[in-house]
Formats: structure tokens, C-alpha cells, sequence
């Protein structure tokens, strides 16, 4: 079976119309560094990373701890980041709670589908 880190890598390559050979050209690594990847060595953090950047995405995606390629402050804006952070910098007991569900509320309501 694969691992979740090569197939994400694969996939990312095949979206982008490049080889995985390319790949590991264009990030300065040896042949077949990321196919050894595949079933018998796990690579250093700083590969990852590289990898990472290339594509844009974050690293927890590559590893597959999430289904969320892009980084968190490519999807909102910096202002928004900075007040979200100031926000919860003051909250205190069930205050995220609250928070979580006003913003599942408004999700919902923002990506409903208007045909039901």
C-alpha cells in the first residue's frame, strides 16, 4: 500500500502535468529520492518542506493530516487572521464554543444550496 505522503506528492504532481523525476530535479534532489518514499524510508522534515513550497500547500497536507492544501492565510486575509488572533487572545470560558458555532451558523448559511 502506499503511503499517504507519496500519493499526495503523486497526485501533485499529476495536477501540476509534471513527473515525479521532475519533481525531484527541480528541488535539488537525487533520482528516485521521493519513489524510495513510497513503501521504505520516510524523508527529513526539510524535504517536505521543499516540496511543500513548491507546490504551495502546507506540509500538514503532504502528510495527510489534512484534506486543506492551502495554507490558512492564503484563504483569509491578513486583517482578518490579525482580528480572528486578537479575538481569541480575550475570549474566556465557553467563548470558543460560541464562537465555533457562530461560524458554523454563518457556514452554513453561505454555502447552502438555494435549490432545496
Amino acid at each position: 500500500m502506499e503511503s499517504t505522503l507519496y500519493e499526495r506528492i503523486r497526485m501533485l504532481c499529476e495536477k501540476k502535468g509534471i513527473s515525479i523525476a521532475k519533481l525531484e530535479n527541480d528541488c535539488g534532489f537525487a533520482n528516485s529520492t521521493i519513489k524510495k518514499w513510497k513503501s521504505s524510508s520516510t524523508p527529513g522534515v526539510d524535504k517536505i518542506k521543499v516540496i511543500a513550497r513548491y507546490f504551495g500547500v502546507t506540509v500538514d497536507y503532504i502528510l495527510g493530516l489534512t484534506d486543506i492544501p492551502t495554507p490558512a492565510d492564503e484563504l483569509i486575509g491578513d486583517d482578518d487572521i490579525i482580528s480572528i488572533q486578537r479575538a481569541r487572545s480575550k475570549m474566556v470560558g465557553g467563548d470558543r464554543q460560541k464562537m465555533m458555532q457562530m461560524l458554523r451558523i454563518g457556514f452554513e448559511y453561505a454555502f447552502k444550496d438555494d435549490n432545496q
